[in-house]
């Protein structure tokens, strides 16, 4: 139960990045709710995909409500209010925390190593997010420049994630640990703008 639960607000979290993204871009409602949905499902889907597996809405229709729901709220809760500069960052990084969790969750379920747990963990993650920034005609997050600890901070909580589950077992905690960290470490990269060294030379620097 707990883990439908986490699904259900990694859907609903990602949705919002989705319409939060199309503000101020003369999307229409309806575009707003299928750029919800994409940012929402687009990593789960993926998931699914690459491990031959149903994919988890088409499996419970539900997530589809979930999603379109909250991108419905979040059109008329910002259509006129305008929200924090780091807004859409913030609630991202709740996405990113959540999403990350369940796709390396599912994979370790399905007896995959440890590689491929990180791989798919850390690409359900990133994956709607990159969708939803394409469809929006803007450079994905992950790949932008001077990025704050994205795609490392998923890595890092998927990494936690099968640590401790390997030690002690199956347990939502885990859950809910690796997502804190994620959170954290994104928070903190924003704030404190922490990032890995870029690949830099001396003729890129003249």
């Amino acid at each position: 139960m707990t883990r439908y639960l986490f699904e259900h607000f990694a859907v609903m979290f990602g949705a919002a990045t989705g319409a939060l993204a199309a503000r101020g871009k003369r999307i229409d409602l309806f575009g707003v709710i299928v750029l919800g949905l994409v940012a929402a499902v687009g990593g789960g889907t993926l998931r699914d995909l690459l491990l031959q597996k149903s994919v988890f809405w088409i499996e419970d229709a539900s997530f589809v409500v979930t999603g379109a729901t909250a991108a419905l709220i979040a059109f008329v809760l910002f259509r006129y209010v305008s929200p924090p500069t780091q807004t859409l960052q913030i609630i991202d990084a709740v996405s990113l925390a959540f999403v990350t969790m369940l796709g390396t969750a599912k994979t370790w379920q399905f007896g995959h190593a440890w590689p491929v747990c990180l791989v798919l963990g850390v690409t359900t993650g990133v994956a709607g997010g990159m969708i939803r920034d394409v469809l929006c005609g803007e450079v994905p997050l992950v790949f932008r420049a001077h990025i704050d600890l994205y795609a490392t901070a998923a890595l890092a909580g998927a990494t936690v994630y099968l640590m401790v589950t390997a030690v002690g077992g199956g347990s939502p905690a885990n859950l809910i640990s690796g997502a804190v960290l994620i959170f954290a470490l994104r928070l903190a990269a924003l704030k404190w703008h922490l990032r890995l060294p870029e690949f830099d030379t001396q003729e890129s620097s003249e």
